[in-house]
């Protein structure tokens, strides 16, 4: 069906897929979420003929179980997460060559953006710790410079550009993909796979992005859609506006809690009612970016005239909001006030919130603030006593990237120096922004000076990165221990405390950045926060009303940050650091593998295969395991033990023991990686009793690695399969955990269930997925030493397989439920994965 319709606009013609009159042909479809009609808009663009976009228009009426495609316009990657993948595109490039081929065809088939943020370092570091830094990474810098000059589709966002999240928010995110095709640019929402959960916040734009990470990440990179159940949608209606004293960091712990009530888990969540007006970008960008706190699969807000206001200051292009805005009003893709259809509506009313403080003894449960002026005081040191505060921390890439919550603690600390208010001299006072793109705006707008001065100095740059603020004064340690005190830690930290390893402090406090600096002037968290007087100036009671800045006061400074501002900080952001600069990389179209590396090798899943049957006769058994094998449990990204595999492997490359790093770091090693698979202490092979990545050689009756084992069957030209239990595969989505799978050599693994992501995962890397129907590993009585074949005269889609299990005695032949579950999964297979099905057909 052709629905392409077009527009003018500045004496351009634009054209576009027009849903307009699919939507207008069926009430179902027009009160459709408009999450749901961005996802109908790109599975109708996408739809091959009439009968697939029919059948799609269904789907959505009906709103049917069924799969439906997410299609990204763009992919964003935090660091080096996603490096194997182009790693993966290099070594493909190596096979194109000895092909005398045109290497130029292998790219990313979206755009992808690697914003490279892990080298802000702490403020107080050296240069020789910054440097060891940058030599510790120096060959994955290489590498990725060299993709970056090599590959089309790709850019990297170099060190000291910034961090991912505020990056993507603030300058990468263009609202619309625009694409020239014959001459003529088509426009379609843009919609963005993400590494880092932190990603999420440009759902704030009304751009839709989802998480994605291993062979998800690598499919969508040669540009094959993401499968999705199709979506549940939770409608969060949003009433009234908050209080004064009520801050977004308050806003969002709230709401945590209420959606942590419901059943939310894997489904879409979407914002409207009257109160949204009232929220700002920042704080929609905060409650996207917590989505996975309260498990929603992603968090959601229709763009409104208020984020075509945010897209103007932070970009300054006025004539390309006039486009979004009428190409989404032309969509229904606009924010309005029509009622929409959602599977379930939440009501979340402003006016009724209180501020918010979490986690005394590490609990996580809101405290009701009366009731902290009932904390008991039983010891008293020298110095201090219970409920004293030794730490106050504004830190987390969350909090310190909302402008509007730094400017309103900055104005608090700017009142209490002006009533001449101090903090306590036992506090020691930390500010850790997420990038030193923060500490320029608050500089621009004159309020840096203000924390400074109060006693918050930046202490570092980066998630999490806070190093040594969980350190106190030697005598206070002194003071805590020798009368057992129970003294506080408070941190605007988002998602737990890992942050304050300090093990003397027995109470930790999660509270948004203004309470932070009031609390520091208190000095103890026994206190009435509303009634009780901080300090007295001149006769004069000073209350938290008294320093309490309005919401006029906060939007004046919020009005500074115009678009000159960040035209200012974004304008070198593909430049990159001295280091970067500096760094030499050859311009070839294939890249010049160092044979001496141990975090950057190429590797080879390629296969000239194309399967039209299973014939796997006599395989040998690799591993039986129990439930709910992790995908932690498979790749563990842990430090790399001594006397492991990994670690053999690494000393006869010259390393020491205090360099082989963790498996994290050297994922760009396949030889590594490989050598790591079920090397994890909470792993038990059911074929032996020792715990850990161990098998037994049934040949010598030896205990050895199971890479070991591994090695042997490929030498021995024996195929290995995995036996498991329920539920395998289960976690994050890891490629190693499926890449490592395959180039151990299994073929097949037989469970008695799969994690629906995993499972595709290996059918991605060729290996093929089976389950029990009515056996299981303990009703066949599996010891290990069975062979098995797996036989059968053609491969479809949801079929059964038969396969048998050769005893010593005797043989059992049982069926199998062959878990490729359409026609796509099929050729995949066949293909021997989707990397050899990309580079046969591309």
């Amino acid at each position: 069906m052709d629905i392409i319709n077009s527009f003018d606009i500045e004496n351009e013609t634009f054209y576009y897929h027009d849903i307009s009159s699919v939507l207008n042909s069926s009430k179902k479809l027009k009160k459709l979420p408009i999450v749901l009609k961005i996802l109908l808009e790109a599975n109708l663009r996408k739809s091959k003929d009439l009968i697939e976009f029919n059948k799609i228009v269904d789907i959505f009426s009906n709103r049917m179980n069924s799969q439906i495609n997410f299609h990204p316009s763009r992919i964003i990657m935090q660091n080096f997460k996603g490096i194997t993948s182009l790693i993966d595109l290099a070594s493909i490039r190596d096979k194109m060559k000895e092909k005398e081929d045109d290497i130029s065809k292998i790219n990313p088939q979206i755009m992808v953006d690697m914003v490279i943020d892990n080298s802000l370092r702490n403020s107080n570091e050296s240069n020789l710790d910054i440097n060891k830094e940058y030599e510790k990474n120096y060959e994955k810098y290489e590498f990725v410079k060299w993709a970056e000059n090599a590959f089309s589709n790709f850019r990297v966002i170099p060190p000291g550009s910034g961090i991912c999240h505020e990056v993507n928010l603030e300058y990468l995110s263009t609202i619309l993909h625009v694409e020239k095709k014959e001459d003529r640019f088509f426009l379609y929402p843009e919609t963005i796979c993400i590494t880092d959960s932190n990603n999420s916040m440009t759902n704030s734009l009304g751009v839709l992005g989802l998480g994605c990470d291993g062979m998800q990440l690598e499919s969508t990179i040669l540009g094959f859609p993401l499968s999705l159940d199709f979506p549940k949608v939770v409608g969060v209606n949003i009433h009234k506006e908050l209080k004064s004293g009520i801050t977004s960091s308050d806003l969002v712990l709230a709401l945590i809690k209420l959606l942590k009530e419901y059943e939310v888990e894997g489904k879409f969540i979407e914002f409207y009612g009257e109160g949204l007006k009232h929220l700002t970008l920042e704080d929609r960008s905060i409650i996207c970016n917590m989505a996975s706190e309260y498990k929603a699969l992603c968090s959601f807000f229709a763009i409104d005239d208020k984020t075509i206001s945010y897209f103007n200051k932070t970009r300054g292009n006025e004539d390309y909001s006039k486009l979004i805005k009428t190409y989404l009003e032309k969509q229904s893709f606009f924010y309005s006030n029509e009622e929409l259809d959602y599977d379930q509506v939440i009501d979340f009313d402003l006016s009724v919130l209180t501020p918010i403080i979490i986690g005394q003894k590490k609990s996580t449960n809101i405290i009701e603030l009366d009731s902290l002026k009932e904390l008991v005081i039983l010891n008293r040191g020298k110095e201090l006593k219970d409920t004293d505060i030794v730490l106050a921390s504004i830190n987390s890439c969350i909090s310190t990237s909302n402008p509007y919550l730094l400017i309103h603690a900055a104005l608090i600390a700017k009142k209490a120096l002006e009533f001449g208010l101090t903090v306590n001299k036992n506090i020691k006072c930390t500010f850790s922004p997420d990038s030193i793109i923060v500490k320029e705006y608050l500089e621009k707008i004159g309020l840096l000076h203000y924390l400074e001065k109060i006693g918050f100095n930046i202490v570092s740059y980066g998630c999490g990165d806070s190093k040594g603020s969980e350190v106190i004064d030697i005598n206070l340690e002194s003071d805590i221990r020798s009368n057992n005190l129970n003294v506080c830690a408070i941190s605007s930290i988002d998602k737990d405390y890992k942050y304050n390893n300090n093990p003397l402090i027995k109470s930790n406090y999660l509270m948004s950045p203004s309470l932070i600096v009031i609390y520091s002037l208190i000095g103890s968290m026994k206190f009435n926060l509303f009634e009780d007087i901080i300090g007295v100036i001149d006769d004069k009671d000073i209350k938290m009303k008294d320093l309490w800045p309005t919401g006029k006061e906060v939007g004046d400074y919020l009005e500074k940050l115009d678009n000159t501002l960040y035209k200012d900080i974004y304008k070198n952001i593909f430049k990159g650091n001295d280091f970067w600069q500096k760094l030499i990389v050859n311009n070839s179209d294939t890249y010049n593998w160092n044979s001496n590396s141990t975090f950057i090798q190429s590797v080879n899943f390629l296969e000239e295969i194309k399967l039209e049957k299973i014939e796997i006769k006599n395989a040998e058994i690799l591993a039986i395991f129990g439930d709910f094998i992790t995908t932690e449990h498979i790749s563990p990204l842990g430090q790399i033990s001594l006397h492991s595999p990994a670690s053999k492997f690494l000393e006869t490359k010259g390393l020491k023991s205090f360099e082989y790093d963790s498996f994290e770091n050297r994922r760009g090693n396949a030889e590594v990686m490989v050598r790591g698979i079920f090397d994890n202490i909470k792993v038990q092979n059911q074929m032996i009793s020792k715990e850990g990545g161990y098998t037994i050689d049934y040949e010598s009756n030896e205990i050895i690695s199971i890479y070991d084992k591994s090695q042997k069957f490929m030498q021995e030209d024996k195929i290995p399969i995995i036996f498991a239990g329920e539920g395998f595969g289960k976690g994050d989505s890891r490629d190693w955990a499926v890449k490592g799978i395959r180039l151990l050599g299994v073929r097949t693994i037989i469970a008695k269930s799969f994690s629906e992501i995993y499972r595709k995962s290996l059918i991605s890397m060729g290996v093929l997925p089976l389950e029990f129907i009515n056996d299981d590993i303990q009703s066949l009585k599996l010891k290990g030493n069975e062979k098995v074949s797996i036989l059968s005269n053609e491969i479809k889609a949801d079929s059964k397989i038969s396969v048998i299990i050769h005893k010593i005695d005797f043989d059992i032949e049982i069926d199998l439920k062959c878990r490729l579950d359409n026609d796509a999964e099929v050729e995949y297979y066949k293909n021997g994965g989707i990397l050899s099905y990309f580079f046969k057909n591309i």
